[in-house]
């Protein structure tokens, strides 16, 4: 009797330790810290991480061309008195002004 339980025991020994270590693997695979569900949240981040690069960029690819614009002999005049005129609240007196009424929607 008992030889025939260590005989039994020897059988399946084998394929239960081959099942375990394949169980571990798949599941290591799966929800691991490189396995599929890490994968889609670092694909995710990835896609987030462009986005933020693409608006620095831009905003980046903006600023050189301010800064290009303003640069050595390169500075457009009209683009100057635009922003002087801006920062002054003045006017050029050949320019047209003409005052528009508030809006009384408030009242």
């Amino acid at each position: 009797m008992l030889r025939a339980i260590k005989y039994r025991l020897r059988s399946y020994l084998p394929p239960a330790i081959f099942l375990a270590i394949s169980g571990y693997f798949g599941w290591n695979a799966l929800h691991g810290k490189s396995g599929l569900e890490a994968q889609n949240v670092q694909i995710a981040e990835l896609a987030q991480a462009q986005q933020a690069f693409s608006a620095a960029d831009a905003q980046r690819q903006q600023w050189e061309t301010r800064i290009a614009d303003l640069s050595g002999s390169s500075i457009s005049q009209d683009m100057l008195d635009g922003q002087a005129r801006k920062v002054l609240n003045l006017a050029n007196p050949n320019d047209l002004v003409i005052d528009l009424p508030q809006n009384k929607s408030a009242e």
